[in-house]
């Protein structure tokens, strides 16, 4: 998708904004009007914003109230459809869906906080903790012909991760930046066989 310049999006304290890894979720995601389209934490709702507009049927979800509140608030502000959801990952979550986009917490910490803002960024020990328990989970969310876009960083164990998915998905890394300190991932993930996972 291209960034639409007329979607205002407000933000709220401990809610993650929108950042260079947002924008190149942004830009690989790919969704048709009429597609089951779902955005694992949702943050802002930049995301999800964005594929309403396209003409998806959209649901955003985040462990975090306060960005359940922000991704509801700019889709009222934005003028579209979007079922909010408060989910730990797929806890609350129901029905299959064409495309999923996640752009989880991704760096490593030991921290065991519960801030807001901290778990936005926090992707345990080694950065792929929420990523690898998104990946167990998601394959049962997707729809036939379904697909995950998901951001990575070279400061996770990627390899572990990628690795992991295998079970049940093929990863294609479709754009990769570097920054000063780190380089970002974006991957697509397809389900390996459909039939033999259900």
């Amino acid at each position: 998708m291209k960034l639409d310049q007329s979607i205002d999006i407000d933000t709220l304290p401990d809610v993650y904004d929108p950042n260079e890894d947002s924008y190149l979720m942004l830009k690989i995601v790919e969704v048709k009007e009429g597609e089951m389209f779902l955005e694992m934490g949702s943050g802002t709702g930049l995301t999800a914003i964005h594929a309403a507009k396209a003409g998806a049927r959209v649901t955003a979800a985040d462990i975090n109230p306060n960005a359940v509140q922000c991704t509801r608030r700019n889709a009222l502000k934005n003028g579209v459809s979007v079922r909010v959801i408060e989910s730990d990952l797929f806890e609350n979550i129901k029905g299959l869906f064409d495309v999923i986009a996640f752009n989880p917490p991704y760096l490593a910490s030991e921290n065991t906080t519960t801030a807001w803002i901290e778990r936005s960024w926090s992707g345990g020990r080694d950065g792929t903790e929420t990523s690898g328990e998104f990946l167990n989970e998601a394959w049962k969310h997707l729809a036939p012909n379904g697909r995950i876009y998901m951001i990575l960083s070279s400061l996770g164990s990627l390899r572990t991760l990628l690795r992991m998915a295998k079970e049940h998905y093929r990863s294609n890394m479709i754009e990769e930046e570097h920054m000063f300190f780190e380089s970002i991932f974006a991957y697509r993930f397809d389900l390996v066989n459909l039939a033999a996972d259900r």
